[in-house]
């Protein structure tokens, strides 16, 4: 029994009481029985990889229909399937997987009876959350222009935009104001900028008043672990670009001659805000004032999405969700380039009211509201 292998020994199954194991069958050697071993081990990793999967499906529900007999089985029933048996379960697996990430990413329309967990799959694509793209999107920062995911936007500016770049984040809800200050003599020609990141956390302080949670975007994902709260926040880009009125011209060689970045009286200031698709649409309120409060200019868009174009002089003049100061706003707020403009962005979530069909209902006149005719009596 030298010789015999120790992994071999190990698998035989162990008797009960103090007299010596004997083994159920002859043990190969350590040399002449490889191939065979290495089947058995693979068939031992295929089995506990079906019990496994055995396990996650009865997490997900007890209850399975079997495709072969057309009925619901319990519990006891599925732990006897042999192993191809188990087969046809895999593809309702995969189901029961997805089911499990639409609760965990739609988790109010659960609740709300929106969707059932039996619900096929097909029938659920008619929901709002399962049309935004996961596209990725471009970094709107002239500078970077990376390609980032649509759920690591807010990490990528925490990461790499962060507070040693200039890029502030803070956390805003609904209702409340966000202000921030920014010097535009620092905005260069045609180079997109981030004044700053906000981070909509929704109506309230819970965790259900999150956008994410109520399904009005995705969740944020490789958040730095200062910032993991946010994982359920919707970040918004508070974006700025120095440009001229001449930028919008469609012949581009026109444009070239008469643009000049050095003449002060052609520069425009273009912001905007900017995030990921969501559900539906998000508005804010952006006012640009100066330090004593005497001069402001107030504006109510749209937040842009960020699959679309961030050229600033490609939307500027057909697009109204943005707001655009001239050379002689730009002197007034900044008191000639001697003081900082002053910003303050509130984000607000419009429901859309239902139009109430009036329904003029004609009453039936009675006999008496009706004029009654009489014939003048005939005379003789």
């Amino acid at each position: 029994m030298a010789n015999n292998c120790k992994d071999c020994d190990r698998l035989q199954p162990k008797r009960l009481g103090t007299g010596p194991t004997r083994p159920l069958y002859n043990q190969p050697t350590m040399y002449d029985h490889f191939s065979s071993f290495q089947k058995f081990k693979q068939i031992r990793e295929e089995e506990e990889f079906l019990e496994k999967r055995k396990g996650d499906l009865l997490k997900f529900s007890t209850t399975f229909t079997n495709f072969s007999l057309n009925r619901v089985i319990n519990k006891d029933e599925f732990e006897q399937c042999s192993t191809q048996d188990i087969a046809p379960f895999r593809h309702q697996l995969r189901m029961r997987i997805w089911d499990r990430i639409l609760s965990e990413q739609m988790p109010d329309a659960l609740d709300n009876g929106k969707i059932t967990p039996n619900q096929p799959t097909s029938n659920r694509c008619n929901h709002p959350l399962l049309a935004l793209t996961r596209t990725p999107v471009q970094c709107p920062i002239t500078a970077c222009n990376r390609t980032i995911s649509i759920t690591s936007v807010l990490s990528h500016f925490l990461r790499d935009h962060g507070e040693d770049f200039g890029v502030q984040c803070q956390e805003i809800l609904s209702g409340k104001r966000a202000i921030l200050t920014f010097e535009p003599g620092c905005l260069e020609f045609r180079q997109n900028v981030c004044l700053g990141v906000l981070a909509y956390g929704g109506s309230g302080d819970e965790r259900c008043d999150c956008p994410a949670e109520r399904g009005l975007c995705m969740h944020n994902s490789f958040l730095p672990k200062p910032q993991d709260n946010y994982d359920a926040h919707l970040a918004i880009l508070i974006m700025a670009c120095r440009t001229s009125w001449m930028a919008s011209l469609c012949n581009r060689e026109l444009e070239e001659k008469l643009v000049n970045p050095k003449n002060v009286f052609q520069e425009m200031i273009v912001i905007w805000l900017a995030s990921v698709q969501t559900t539906k649409a998000i508005h804010c309120t952006v006012t640009v004032y100066d330090k004593l409060m005497t001069s402001a200019r107030s504006a109510i868009m749209q937040v842009r999405n960020l699959s679309d174009s961030q050229n600033p002089s490609v939307f500027w003049s057909i697009d109204a969700n943005c707001i655009r100061l001239g050379r002689g706003e730009i002197e007034i707020l900044s008191r000639s380039h001697t003081e900082a403009i002053h910003m303050e962005v509130m984000i607000n979530e419009y429901e859309p009211k239902p139009l109430k069909k009036q329904h003029q209902e004609q009453e039936p006149q009675s006999p008496q509201s009706q004029p009654q005719t009489s014939t003048p009596p005939q005379q003789e």
